[in-house]
């Protein structure tokens, strides 16, 4: 192999050698977003309201339903319907097939009335890892600060929230950005679900 092509190959490896193993973007190139409520998946603890025109009598003995421990609500006729992981939308799908022989010309909605409690993990360098009962649209500063803050072994610019919904994506912060007020940083908003892992 010529000389040139080892300065390739050479090349191509530190390339590699640079490329993060779990790829991740920077907290201030996430444009921020908003998920609807009705677009996000129903999950335990949630509660919601049943509308299905020909069972109004029913539904009203029942009043607003909560997603069960299991995943479940519970409808007349029906008994438990499993809902956890699909969208109101999705949820009221489901509910039409079932409800098909049942209810004439079947149109089932689902609104959440009330979203559960978001949830997040914190785990690594912090001083009390664990999960978290977090206020709906609170930041990453405020998270760790329930963890007991870094550790003295915490990296400084290795703490990241792993998402998964809509899409599995890994987000890197910089302490001095969430304590220095940096807009994006300090913005961020938690989702249920999240996990942030401080190396």
């Amino acid at each position: 192999m010529s000389s040139k092509h080892l300065m390739l190959v050479a090349v191509a490896l530190v390339g590699l050698a640079c490329q993060p193993k779990h790829p991740f973007v920077w907290a201030n190139d996430v444009p921020p977003s908003e998920i609807p409520v009705e677009s996000t998946p129903l999950r335990s603890g949630d509660v919601i309201r049943l509308t299905i025109p020909g069972m109004e009598a029913e539904l009203e003995k029942v009043g607003d339903v909560e997603v069960t421990a299991d995943g479940s609500i519970v409808v007349p006729f029906l008994g438990p319907v499993r809902v956890e992981g699909l969208t109101p939308a999705q949820a009221a799908q489901q509910l039409n097939s079932r409800l098909n022989g049942i209810v004439r010309e079947p149109n089932a909605r689902i609104t959440v009335v009330e979203p559960r409690i978001p949830v997040v993990a914190v785990v690594g360098e912090v001083r009390s890892p664990g999960q978290f009962e977090i206020n709906h649209g609170e930041g990453l500063i405020t998270t760790l600060a329930r963890a007991g803050g870094l550790t003295e072994f915490a990296h400084p610019t290795k703490i990241f929230v792993v998402r998964t919904y809509p899409e599995r994506t890994r987000i890197r912060f910089r302490y001095e950005d969430l304590v220095g007020g940096v807009e994006r940083s300090i913005d961020f908003e938690l989702r249920d679900g999240d996990v942030i892992v401080v190396q």
